[in-house]
Protein backbone atom coordinates (compact mmCIF):
# COMPACT_ATOMS: atom_id res chain seq x y z
CA UNK A 1 0.00 0.00 0.00
CA UNK A 2 1.49 3.18 -0.81
CA UNK A 3 1.95 5.58 2.07
CA UNK A 4 0.81 9.42 1.23
CA UNK A 5 1.99 12.38 3.34
CA UNK A 6 -1.20 14.29 3.49
CA UNK A 7 -2.48 11.53 4.98
CA UNK A 8 -0.12 10.91 7.71
CA UNK A 9 -0.02 14.43 8.98
CA UNK A 10 -4.15 13.76 9.10
CA UNK A 11 -4.01 10.71 10.88
CA UNK A 12 -1.21 12.38 13.35
CA UNK A 13 -3.39 15.40 14.28
CA UNK A 14 -6.21 12.66 14.89
CA UNK A 15 -3.70 10.57 16.98
CA UNK A 16 -3.08 14.05 18.89
CA UNK A 17 -6.35 15.25 19.30
CA UNK A 18 -6.68 11.60 20.85
CA UNK A 19 -4.46 11.05 23.70
CA UNK A 20 -2.99 14.44 24.54
CA UNK A 21 -2.89 14.23 27.68
CA UNK A 22 -0.80 11.33 28.03
CA UNK A 23 1.52 11.93 25.22
CA UNK A 24 2.59 15.16 26.97
CA UNK A 25 2.85 13.28 30.37
CA UNK A 26 5.27 11.01 27.99
CA UNK A 27 7.19 13.55 26.15
CA UNK A 28 7.52 16.11 29.25
CA UNK A 29 9.26 13.11 31.27
CA UNK A 30 10.94 11.56 28.57
CA UNK A 31 11.80 13.66 25.89
CA UNK A 32 12.03 17.50 27.78
CA UNK A 33 13.79 16.56 30.72
CA UNK A 34 16.73 14.19 28.81
CA UNK A 35 17.24 17.06 25.97
CA UNK A 36 17.39 19.79 29.41
CA UNK A 37 20.01 17.57 30.44
CA UNK A 38 21.55 17.70 27.09
CA UNK A 39 21.64 21.55 26.88
CA UNK A 40 23.20 21.83 30.09
CA UNK A 41 25.90 19.75 29.55
CA UNK A 42 26.78 21.19 26.25
CA UNK A 43 26.28 24.60 27.88
CA UNK A 44 28.90 23.82 30.06
CA UNK A 45 31.25 22.63 27.44
CA UNK A 46 32.39 26.14 26.16
CA UNK A 47 32.19 25.00 22.82
CA UNK A 48 31.24 29.10 21.93
CA UNK A 49 35.13 30.04 22.95
CA UNK A 50 37.01 26.85 21.22
CA UNK A 51 39.04 28.22 17.84
CA UNK A 52 37.33 26.64 14.96
CA UNK A 53 40.15 24.15 13.90
CA UNK A 54 40.20 22.52 17.14
CA UNK A 55 36.46 22.21 17.54
CA UNK A 56 36.29 18.44 15.96
CA UNK A 57 38.72 17.65 19.06
CA UNK A 58 36.68 19.59 21.51
CA UNK A 59 33.59 17.58 20.65
CA UNK A 60 35.14 14.11 20.43
CA UNK A 61 36.68 15.24 24.50
CA UNK A 62 33.36 16.40 25.25
CA UNK A 63 31.49 13.34 24.66
CA UNK A 64 34.31 11.08 26.16
CA UNK A 65 33.78 12.71 29.09
CA UNK A 66 30.21 12.46 28.97
CA UNK A 67 29.47 9.49 27.81
CA UNK A 68 27.70 8.03 30.54
CA UNK A 69 24.95 10.89 30.79
CA UNK A 70 24.64 11.20 27.37
CA UNK A 71 23.91 7.22 26.90
CA UNK A 72 21.16 7.51 29.09
CA UNK A 73 19.68 10.53 27.93
CA UNK A 74 19.61 8.62 24.56
CA UNK A 75 18.09 5.40 26.35
CA UNK A 76 15.01 7.68 27.97
CA UNK A 77 13.81 9.01 24.62
CA UNK A 78 13.80 6.20 23.07
CA UNK A 79 12.01 4.49 25.81
CA UNK A 80 9.52 7.77 25.52
CA UNK A 81 9.34 6.98 21.53
CA UNK A 82 8.80 3.49 22.48
CA UNK A 83 5.91 3.99 25.16
CA UNK A 84 4.46 6.65 22.38
CA UNK A 85 4.15 3.61 19.69
CA UNK A 86 2.48 1.35 22.58
CA UNK A 87 0.33 4.29 23.41
CA UNK A 88 -1.28 3.93 20.02
CA UNK A 89 -0.54 0.39 19.15
CA UNK A 90 -1.64 -1.68 21.56
CA UNK A 91 -4.67 -0.70 21.59
CA UNK A 92 -6.75 2.57 23.58
CA UNK A 93 -7.84 2.96 27.18
CA UNK A 94 -4.90 2.35 28.74
CA UNK A 95 -3.59 4.50 31.87
CA UNK A 96 -0.14 6.28 31.90
CA UNK A 97 1.26 3.58 34.03
CA UNK A 98 -0.10 0.71 31.91
CA UNK A 99 1.67 2.27 28.99
CA UNK A 100 5.18 2.35 30.67
CA UNK A 101 4.82 -0.75 32.35
CA UNK A 102 3.97 -2.31 28.62
CA UNK A 103 7.00 -0.70 27.22
CA UNK A 104 9.55 -1.37 30.10
CA UNK A 105 8.70 -5.31 29.64
CA UNK A 106 9.87 -4.72 25.77
CA UNK A 107 12.13 -2.49 25.76
CA UNK A 108 15.50 -4.53 24.89
CA UNK A 109 14.48 -5.60 21.70
CA UNK A 110 13.04 -2.22 20.78
CA UNK A 111 16.57 -0.42 21.63
CA UNK A 112 18.05 -3.10 19.84
CA UNK A 113 16.05 -2.07 16.27
CA UNK A 114 17.21 1.67 17.00
CA UNK A 115 20.43 1.04 17.34
CA UNK A 116 20.67 -0.96 13.84
CA UNK A 117 18.75 1.52 12.36
CA UNK A 118 20.79 4.06 13.50
CA UNK A 119 23.98 2.09 12.35
CA UNK A 120 22.74 1.50 9.40
CA UNK A 121 21.74 5.26 8.66
CA UNK A 122 25.61 5.89 9.45
CA UNK A 123 26.98 3.87 7.50
CA UNK A 124 24.84 4.78 4.59
CA UNK A 125 25.51 8.73 5.07
CA UNK A 126 28.92 7.83 4.86
CA UNK A 127 29.00 5.95 1.88
CA UNK A 128 26.56 9.02 0.55
CA UNK A 129 23.61 10.64 1.69
CA UNK A 130 21.24 8.69 -0.25
CA UNK A 131 22.12 5.72 0.97
CA UNK A 132 21.71 6.60 4.25
CA UNK A 133 18.36 8.40 3.40
CA UNK A 134 16.95 4.76 2.22
CA UNK A 135 18.04 2.92 5.21
CA UNK A 136 16.34 5.54 7.21
CA UNK A 137 13.35 4.73 4.99
CA UNK A 138 13.52 1.21 4.85
CA UNK A 139 13.75 1.01 9.01
CA UNK A 140 11.55 3.54 9.90
CA UNK A 141 8.17 1.41 10.44
CA UNK A 142 10.29 -1.85 12.27
CA UNK A 143 10.16 -0.26 15.33
CA UNK A 144 6.39 0.68 15.34
CA UNK A 145 6.18 -2.91 13.55
CA UNK A 146 7.51 -4.27 16.90
CA UNK A 147 5.68 -2.09 19.14
CA UNK A 148 1.91 -3.71 17.26
CA UNK A 149 3.30 -6.97 17.43
CA UNK A 150 6.03 -7.95 19.89
CA UNK A 151 5.48 -11.58 19.43
CA UNK A 152 6.82 -11.52 16.35
CA UNK A 153 10.29 -10.65 17.21
CA UNK A 154 12.74 -8.28 16.06
CA UNK A 155 13.86 -10.15 12.69
CA UNK A 156 10.18 -9.90 11.40
CA UNK A 157 9.73 -6.51 12.96
CA UNK A 158 12.47 -5.91 10.22
CA UNK A 159 11.19 -7.37 7.51
CA UNK A 160 7.87 -5.76 7.76
CA UNK A 161 8.84 -2.72 8.25
CA UNK A 162 10.93 -3.40 4.87
CA UNK A 163 7.70 -4.35 3.24
CA UNK A 164 5.60 -1.50 4.32
CA UNK A 165 8.22 1.09 3.60
CA UNK A 166 7.92 -0.20 -0.27
CA UNK A 167 5.25 2.10 -0.56
CA UNK A 168 7.06 5.34 0.63
CA UNK A 169 8.82 6.56 -2.76
CA UNK A 170 11.52 8.34 -3.02
CA UNK A 171 9.35 11.50 -3.33
CA UNK A 172 7.76 10.99 -0.03
CA UNK A 173 10.90 9.95 1.32
CA UNK A 174 12.81 13.46 0.36
CA UNK A 175 9.86 15.30 1.62
CA UNK A 176 9.51 13.66 4.74
CA UNK A 177 13.34 14.54 5.38
CA UNK A 178 13.27 17.84 3.75
CA UNK A 179 10.27 18.29 5.97
CA UNK A 180 12.38 17.11 9.29
CA UNK A 181 15.03 19.19 8.10
CA UNK A 182 12.88 22.37 7.71
CA UNK A 183 10.93 21.67 11.08
CA UNK A 184 14.60 21.66 12.94
CA UNK A 185 15.59 25.01 11.31
CA UNK A 186 12.44 26.61 12.33
CA UNK A 187 12.73 24.61 16.04
CA UNK A 188 16.36 26.70 16.13
CA UNK A 189 15.50 30.26 14.84
CA UNK A 190 12.29 29.93 17.43
CA UNK A 191 14.07 29.09 20.22
CA UNK A 192 16.86 31.90 19.20
CA UNK A 193 13.93 34.21 19.12
CA UNK A 194 12.35 33.53 22.41
CA UNK A 195 16.18 33.46 23.91
CA UNK A 196 16.33 37.30 22.29
CA UNK A 197 13.02 38.43 24.00
CA UNK A 198 13.78 37.00 27.28
CA UNK A 199 17.06 38.84 27.16
CA UNK A 200 15.05 41.58 26.34
CA UNK A 201 12.52 41.30 29.27
CA UNK A 202 15.26 39.91 32.01
CA UNK A 203 18.37 41.83 33.76
CA UNK A 204 19.86 38.78 35.39
CA UNK A 205 22.20 36.91 32.78
CA UNK A 206 21.82 33.56 34.62
CA UNK A 207 17.97 34.09 34.69
CA UNK A 208 17.86 34.80 30.99
CA UNK A 209 20.76 31.83 30.61
CA UNK A 210 17.83 28.99 32.58
CA UNK A 211 14.94 30.05 30.47
CA UNK A 212 16.73 30.14 26.62
CA UNK A 213 17.70 26.33 27.90
CA UNK A 214 14.59 25.09 29.18
CA UNK A 215 12.63 26.85 25.99
CA UNK A 216 14.80 24.74 23.78
CA UNK A 217 14.17 21.83 25.76
CA UNK A 218 10.76 22.59 25.58
CA UNK A 219 10.69 22.76 21.42
CA UNK A 220 13.05 19.46 21.12
CA UNK A 221 11.13 17.66 22.94
CA UNK A 222 7.68 18.88 21.24
CA UNK A 223 9.59 18.06 17.84
CA UNK A 224 10.86 14.49 19.05
CA UNK A 225 6.84 13.92 20.15
CA UNK A 226 5.55 14.97 16.65
CA UNK A 227 8.35 12.52 15.13
CA UNK A 228 7.07 9.72 17.42
CA UNK A 229 3.83 10.43 16.77
CA UNK A 230 4.73 10.55 12.66
CA UNK A 231 5.89 7.18 12.54
CA UNK A 232 2.87 6.17 14.14
CA UNK A 233 0.87 7.55 11.28
CA UNK A 234 2.94 6.39 8.63
CA UNK A 235 2.48 2.80 10.08
CA UNK A 236 -1.37 3.13 11.00
CA UNK A 237 -0.84 4.13 6.80
CA UNK A 238 1.02 1.26 5.73
CA UNK A 239 -1.65 -1.33 6.73
CA UNK A 240 -3.25 -3.26 3.68
CA UNK A 241 -6.50 -2.26 2.71
CA UNK A 242 -9.13 -4.86 3.06
CA UNK A 243 -9.90 -6.59 -0.19
CA UNK A 244 -6.36 -5.80 -1.68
Amino acid sequence: MTIRLAGVLADARKLWRGERELLLAIGGVFFVLPMLGIVLLLASAGFADVAPEKLREAVMAFYAANLAPILLANVAIDFGTFAVLNLYLQGGGRTLGEVLLLALRRFLPFLAIDVIAALLFSIGSSLFLLPGLFAFGRTWLAGPAYAAAPERGVLDAFRQGWQRSAGFGWVVLLAAAGLVFVAALLLMLLSTALTAIVVALVADGRAHAAVSYVLTALIGGLAWTVLALLRVAAYRGSEPRQGM
